[in-house]
């Protein structure tokens, strides 16, 4: 065999190998992930034992559980849901799962809205020269607006508008909302709204809401304020908001005018907990970058942050995403019985929907058998899908999982339009690359070259969080401000894979035995020679006491030992005799026999 082929054996012999462990691996994962279902299934039962709302809620969502339990609470909101908004929202999202119609509960939730009091809207009005404008409102018109070369607005506008950020805006009165106005001016001009945080709060970072009106000389433009948020108990709640918002947007409700508000109000410290970027990204397409460079958990509970995180990425793959699952199935972190967080019902449901859901066996639902993606579609939001000009296929509905729908078209921004960069060659993202209409490296973390490393990252192979992962620890290698450098807990005891290195081994011994097969030959043939040479010289040498002469069977056991009858030995001349009686007379020969019997007497 010639060195071109062994070396071509040789590398397939190791790509089996590693196919082989691969293969081996995701056998093991999918046996977790098995495993986790039927703990789920065995937990749940008939859902008679279940006491929690969200326990029942989300193992419909996984499992197809507790239907009429969950349809029951929900056409009576005051028993278990107590008209409870976000409980309303994520009960629908279930039944929706399992195609129940739930068209009164939807309108119900769409009722429960108000007008938040802790935003302030700005009209803007820009030209590119000096401009005089008339602002028409509620019957009242409000002539010689002068908007200056400098953008500054010169008057105010009766009491609805008044000049606002050193006169660059007219800020609305919370009472005028429900005003529609109306601007003319003599020159060419635009028009837009304006959004922020009321005066004194946390941010001034301002907001564009909608699109750009634009005008000619004595044209005109209209706007008006769309600003409601979902409420509970009668004030807006944020963590409702984003519940209630997501679902009506997947059941084909029109939800821009909360997206102020639940944009404005995300990065407040109270409502960081609720890990708003997932729900974004879902409604908008945009915030895609900050949610996958958000360290977890947000709250006191990494599980259900972990689903819900991942929730916008079914059907994905991530390195992000990759993480998550390995923290997941890896030992200690899922339990012996397959469930997660000591068992927790609504965290292993919603880790199960989020990263792992299966096609729920319910009859009546779409066209058996048909798949959106791989009939040409996209699984996408039902926001993402309008924004592309795409139509929503409802007889494919049921092949993506979630809240996504089967639109005709992807939307797929520019890297700029999503907010990203495309790193230079001796830079890094801070996260996974994605996908752009420009490019298929868009970064939508940060980037940055190699010396940016934090010494964290550099020397002690971890990564800087602001709080450890259960299987990490702290290490005193320097990180930025409020975090901590995290390094891979040493475990001690581990699973055994020692079948995996004895396969490896045994397939190493075998690549090894047909490249040096003829060598190994060799050596066996000197081994066998050299050991067969001892053994015949040894042959015949006798060790030790010699054992009984046949003949003399052993003594009986109480009886003296037989001593055998010694013979008497021959005069060397007499054996002489015996050994050459050859060539003598044969009379002789008979006298000498004659004599050795009569000594045998």
């Amino acid at each position: 065999m010639s060195n071109m082929k062994k070396r071509v054996l040789s590398i397939i012999l190791i790509l089996f190998l590693i196919l082989n462990i691969s293969l081996m691996l995701a056998q093991e994962n999918q046996t977790k992930i098995d495993n986790a279902y039927d703990c789920l299934e065995e937990k749940v039962g008939d859902c008679s034992s279940l006491t929690s709302p969200e326990d029942k809620i989300f193992s419909l969502l996984a499992i197809g559980e507790c239907q009429d339990e969950v349809s029951s609470n929900l056409d009576n909101r005051y028993s278990e849901y107590e008209d409870n908004v976000k409980l309303t929202a994520q009960a629908i999202l279930a039944l929706e799962r399992v195609n129940v119609n739930t068209e009164e509960a939807q309108e119900w939730l769409y009722s429960q809205n108000a007008t938040p009091d802790n935003m302030d809207w700005l009209l803007q009005i820009e030209s590119t020269e000096e401009t005089i404008c008339t602002i028409s409102y509620e019957g009242s018109s409000f002539p010689n607006i002068v908007v200056g070369e400098d953008k500054t607005i010169n008057d105010d506008a009766g009491a609805c508008l008044t000049r606002y950020g050193g006169d660059y805006w007219l800020r609305i009165s919370h009472s005028c909302y429900d005003y529609e106005f109306e601007i003319s001016c003599d020159n060419s001009f635009s028009t837009n709204l304006l959004y922020k945080k009321t005066e004194g709060t946390s941010s001034d970072i301002l907001y564009v809401s909608g699109d750009t009106s634009t005008a000619s000389p004595g044209g005109a433009t209209t706007e008006q304020v769309h600003s409601l948020c979902f409420t509970q108990d009668g004030t807006c709640d944020y963590e409702a908001s984003l519940w209630a918002a997501r679902v009506l947007d997947f059941v084909g409700y029109d939800i821009s005018s909360y997206l102020p508000y639940l944009v404005t109000m995300r990065d407040e410290s109270e409502n960081q907990q609720y890990l708003p970027e997932s729900f974004l990204y879902s409604l908008t397409g945009d915030f895609r970058g900050e949610l996958l460079s958000t360290p977890l958990p947000v709250s006191n509970d990494r599980y259900y942050d972990t689903a819900l995180a991942f929730l916008p990425f079914q059907g994905e793959t991530l390195e992000e995403k990759t993480d998550a699952i390995d923290w997941l199935l890896e030992e200690g972190t899922q339990g012996n019985d397959g469930c997660w967080n000591g068992g927790n019902i609504r965290d292993t449901a919603f880790i199960l929907y989020s990263l792992w859901p299966r096609t729920l066996g319910i009859s009546g639902g779409g066209d058996e058998g048909l798949d959106c993606e791989s009939s040409g579609y996209y699984c996408s939001s039902p926001f993402s899908c309008s924004e592309a000009g795409g139509n929503e296929l409802d007889e494919y509905k049921e092949s993506c999982f979630g809240t996504n729908i089967c639109c005709t078209k992807q939307l797929i921004e520019s890297c700029d339009e999503q907010g990203g960069e495309v790193c230079g060659s001796d830079e890094q993202c801070s996260i996974s690359l994605t996908e752009a209409s420009d490019t298929s490296e868009c970064c939508l973390g940060s980037c940055r070259t190699v010396s940016e490393k934090t010494e964290c990252e550099l020397y002690g192979d971890g990564n800087c969080r602001t709080s450890c992962y259960s299987t990490e620890e702290e290490a005193e290698y320097d990180c930025p401000s409020n975090r901590v450098c995290c390094i891979e807990k040493v475990i001690e005891e581990k699973k055994s894979y020692w079948w995996i290195w004895v396969l490896i081994i045994l397939i190493i011994l075998v690549v090894l035995g047909i490249i040096f097969k003829d060598k190994f030959r060799q050596l066996w043939f000197k081994f066998k020679t050299k050991v067969l040479s001892k053994i015949g010289k040894g042959k015949g040498k006798g060790k030790g006491m010699p054992g009984p002469r046949p003949g003399f069977p052993p003594s009986r056991p109480g009886m003296p030992p037989r001593r055998p009858i010694p013979r008497r030995a021959l005069p060397p001349s007499q054996r002489q005799a015996i050994k050459k009686p050859t060539g003598k007379p044969k009379r002789e020969v008979e006298d000498v026999l004659k004599k050795l019997k009569e000594m045998g007497k």
